[in-house]
């Protein structure tokens, strides 16, 4: 069959083939690998910046733990290690409710020796219930929900909760040690 042909016609399918080879080539090979080595540079780019970062943290780390600890010794000075007080945290709630569109029905604080303990009840929709609750996630670690009930009320749903106000969790102590140097 390759005999019948002319020289030209012998040409242009040589011709053809290394051009089918060559593209198949071009597309299995070469443009993925090409893509894979795009994305590792990518990566190493973004390794590279993160390690930088991590080295400039930890050039500073001496300078932070020195202003830790004078914030701490600041605290400690003036006796309380958070500064909150019981119309702060009415506020607080109200504000809070007033975002999901509810209602504060109930605020009762009692200031203790370390914490402030609140009875709070809150009325509305089972929906805006459920957002507020979501919403707590992001108060910090200083709330302590407790005796959390939920509900049927007049007014579709009532959360009633006891909540805990704590002004020092941690023994100043434990943090001084926590932030001692080497040297």
């Amino acid at each position: 069959m390759f005999k019948n042909l002319s020289r030209r016609e012998k040409i242009l399918i040589v011709l053809a083939f290394v051009i089918a080879l060559s593209a198949v080539y071009y597309f299995y090979f070469y443009q993925p690998l090409k893509s894979e080595i795009a994305l590792m540079e990518n990566d190493r780019d973004n390794k590279q910046n993160r390690l930088e970062i991590a080295m400039s943290f930890a050039r500073r780390l001496p300078e932070i733990k020195e202003e830790y600890k004078n914030i701490l010794t600041e605290l400690e000075e003036r006796g309380d290690y958070i500064d909150k007080d019981v119309i702060n945290l009415l506020i607080d709630f109200r504000e809070i409710s007033r975002k999901n569109n509810l209602n504060l029905t109930l605020f009762r604080p009692t200031e203790n020796a370390n914490n402030i303990s609140m009875a709070v009840n809150i009325e509305g929709g089972f929906r805006e219930i459920t957002n507020l609750l979501s919403d707590f996630k992001e108060w910090n670690y200083w709330f302590e929900f407790r005796d959390v009930n939920i509900s049927r009320s007049e007014n579709g749903v009532l959360l009633s909760m006891t909540v805990l106000y704590h002004d020092r969790l941690v023994d100043l102590e434990l943090l001084n040690k926590g932030v001692e140097t080497d040297g």
